[in-house]
């Protein structure tokens, strides 16, 4: 009965304090379409709330759009160190190294404001680490765990510090002790879906991964390494050709003597693979443009002929690279300087192939775009969803406000002050 009693009371003061009348509801429903009508100014809405709530928008919305073309292959400025990302024409991706292990804090960035589609489930069909060296795989395990991997192409090398490396390294490869590149291992096996291990995939000359798309076939085929040791961990970067469109890309890792040497001697056996490789469209040279252990040497890059260069090397770097040596060769290869494109120079790189374009304008090339580098490394899916739900935070506040307005009975304070005062002889 007490709780009977209680509820009209409450009843009783809203009825005192809130007023309806059609003339109120009318003015209420003309309000509340005028908020519904903010919806089409919704992203100033929600660029308002992101800066509220602290929240960066560069995880969730998307940047700078790159229209470079149904194949995209971007070389990610990460400092010392190699980052390359592909999207192929059937819109397969592909990451290639990943700088070392601070560069996650530029990668995923660029990959969630440049590189990925708006709304585009983020993950990558193939994750390649060319080899164990940290300014190549250092930060592959943060885009492991900011991303699904479908496939994941290894080197051979083998990791005594991973605990879930084979017991034993049945097949022979070089013996790696590293942090880095035991996380690395860690990543790959802990991604796997498959107790047979299948979607883990070796490096290995004849790997090639083909277009889904019969419209727009493209081809990318490993061509080394063709043995499982080598002295040299730079010599297990495998050398990967991609041809879409009658254009090419090489790229090559830091790849060094050994692998130098079975590349030359494939090309002089091969005369199929030689023609194929007589006129690449875009070299990335190896080994960051080092001219050390025989890498870019004079004489493969005659053979490979290249249009265009990109080197991935950090600005002030304390291996001078790209060696002046390696330099000189690109001049006395043909290539012209405006040709060639660095990431201490020229930042983020983009290299586009169009399938729907006249021969000249086949490629496309765009450099020097910027991402904020103190952009949330990790998409927060807190922060995803107070971005997702700003609008109707924002309106919802509004019909509130719009409600107390329309409906409040502001005489019935009024009257209440008046007979308190006259109550106390005032």
């Amino acid at each position: 009965m007490a709780k009977k009693t209680k509820v009209k009371k409450i009843i009783s003061k809203f009825e005192k304090n809130f007023t309806f009348s059609f003339l109120r509801l009318f003015i209420f429903i003309i309000l509340v379409a005028g908020i519904g009508c903010t919806y089409l100014v919704k992203s100033p809405i929600e660029n308002f709330v992101a800066d509220v709530f602290n929240v960066n928008l560069t995880t969730t919305e998307h940047g700078q759009k790159i229209e470079a073309g149904d194949l995209e292959v971007h070389f990610i400025d990460v400092g010392q160190g190699d980052c390359i990302v592909i999207r192929f024409p059937d819109d397969k991706t592909m990451i290639i190294d990943a700088g070392d292990k601070d560069a996650h804090k530029v990668i995923i960035p660029y990959l969630n404001s440049i590189f990925f589609k708006e709304n585009e489930k983020k993950e990558f069909d193939y994750a390649l680490v060319t080899h164990s060296h940290e300014d190549h795989c250092g930060s592959m395990d943060e885009i492991y765990a900011e991303y699904q991997i479908n496939y994941s192409i290894r080197p051979y090398e083998y990791s005594t510090r991973s605990e879930c490396e084979i017991e034993n390294n049945t097949y022979g490869a070089l013996e790696r002790n590293t942090v880095v590149y035991s996380r690395y291992i860690d990543a790959v096996y802990n991604e796997n879906d498959f107790t047979d291990n299948r979607d883990i995939i070796y490096a290995n000359a004849g790997l090639t991964i083909t277009s889904d798309d019969s419209t727009k076939p493209y081809l990318l085929e490993f061509i080394t390494p063709n043995k499982k040791y080598y002295d040299n961990p730079n010599d297990y970067s495998p050398i990967v050709l991609l041809e879409y469109q009658e254009l090419s890309m090489l790229f090559t890792g830091d790849a060094a003597e050994e692998q130098v040497e079975e590349l030359e001697e494939i090309l002089f056996n091969n005369l199929t693979l030689s023609n194929r490789m007589d006129r690449i469209t875009v070299y990335k040279a190896m080994h960051h443009g080092s001219i050390l252990e025989e890498s870019n040497r004079l004489s493969l890059l005659k053979m490979l002929n290249p249009e265009y260069v990109v080197i991935q090397v950090g600005e002030d770097n304390s291996y001078q690279h790209p060696h002046q040596g390696f330099l000189d060769a690109l001049v006395q290869a043909n290539v012209k300087t405006e040709n060639i494109y660095r990431n201490d120079l020229n930042k983020n790189i983009v290299f586009g192939i169009s399938s729907n374009a006249t021969v000249e304008s086949l490629l496309n090339i765009v450099s020097d775009i910027e991402v904020d580098p103190n952009a949330s490394q990790v998409s927060s899916s807190d922060s995803e969803i107070i971005l997702y739900y700003a609008w109707w935070i924002f309106a919802g506040a509004l019909v509130f406000l719009c409600a107390v307005i329309c409906f409040y009975n502001y005489g019935y304070k009024k009257r209440n002050a008046k007979v308190r005062a006259y109550e106390k002889g005032e």
